[in-house]
């Protein structure tokens, strides 16, 4: 079986910090993607999405994972030059492949990390959802949450088939993360 990646945008491919020359990449490139209307500055590392690309011709399933729900795969996804993804889940529970109708994605009506008051993260039910479905299938989980999501990083370590990978998102995904994520897929 396939291994599966989660993909988050934000603090993942998408660079937080303003400062370029801290984030650890010799090529940076800016641009701007819209979701539900607004336009949102985009700044990422082509080696990024060329590690992503890499992942695919091997072989590994990338899906996204993300508060930009479908609306990755619109301009976001032209943007960076990356092939049109399903959309793993969104705060509702869609299923991967769902089409793409146009509808509300998640940033507009749920947080994007988990709840401070109630712990709960729409994104851990959708890995968990994938793993009861999926029981045999490693899962790759990225995203920036994870750094200081600790319940959730613990809770991945007691899945072996669950690795999860928690950039700075000021950084976004580092050569680091690339080497560790390489070294899941072999």
């Amino acid at each position: 079986m396939r291994p599966l990646i989660l993909l988050d945008v934000d603090g993942v491919l998408n660079i937080l910090s303003d400062d370029e020359s801290s984030v650890g990449w010799d090529l940076v490139c800016k641009g701007r993607a819209t979701a539900e209307g607004s336009s949102y500055p985009i700044i990422w590392a082509p080696d990024v999405v060329e590690a992503i690309k890499g992942w695919l011709d091997a072989g590994a399933e990338v899906q996204w994972l993300t508060t930009w729900g479908h609306d990755a795969n619109r301009s976001l996804r032209e943007l960076l030059g990356l092939p049109e993804l399903p959309v793993a889940g969104t705060y509702d529970h869609e299923p991967a492949g769902v089409p793409d109708d146009d509808g509300p994605s998640h940033s507009a009506v749920a947080p994007a990390a988990p709840d401070p008051l109630t712990g709960q993260w729409w994104k851990y039910d959708v890995v968990q959802r994938i793993l009861r479905e999926q029981p045999r299938r490693t899962v790759i989980w990225i995203d920036d949450e994870l750094r200081r999501a600790l319940q959730f990083r613990r809770w991945a370590e007691e899945h072996p088939r669950v690795h999860a990978i928690g950039p700075d998102g000021d950084q976004g995904l580092t050569a680091r993360d690339l080497a560790a994520i390489e070294e899941l897929l072999e």
